[in-house]
C-alpha cells in the first residue's frame, strides 16, 4: 500500500509539478532573453516555449529517480520559487 501511495504521489509530482515548473520556467526565460536584448519578445516566447518542453521531461524523469518523494517536492518548491525570484527581479530592472 505504501509504496502504491508513493508512485502516486510521484506521478502528480511528475504531472501537475513538471507543469508548473515548466511555466515558471517560461515566464522567466522569456523576461531574461528580453532583458538581454537576445531577440524581440515574440521570438524569446517561441524560444521559451520550446525549451519548457526539455524542462518538463527533466521534471519527469526526476519524479522517478529521487529516493524520496519528500525530496522531490522540496526541489520542485525551490525550482518554482527561484524561477519566480528571476521573474520578479527581471521586472525590477
Amino acid at each position: 500500500m505504501k509504496n502504491k501511495l508513493d508512485v502516486f504521489f510521484r506521478t502528480i509530482a511528475a504531472i501537475i509539478g513538471g507543469y508548473i515548473v515548466s511555466i515558471t520556467f517560461s515566464i522567466s526565460f522569456v523576461s531574461v532573453l528580453v532583458w538581454w536584448q537576445a531577440c524581440e519578445q515574440s521570438e524569446a516566447v517561441m524560444v521559451a516555449t520550446m525549451l519548457s518542453y526539455i524542462v518538463y521531461f527533466i521534471v519527469i524523469i526526476m519524479s522517478f529517480s529521487r529516493k524520496s518523494s519528500w525530496l522531490l517536492w522540496r526541489d520542485i518548491l525551490l525550482s518554482i520559487s527561484f524561477l519566480y525570484g528571476i521573474f520578479g527581479l527581471m521586472k525590477l530592472l
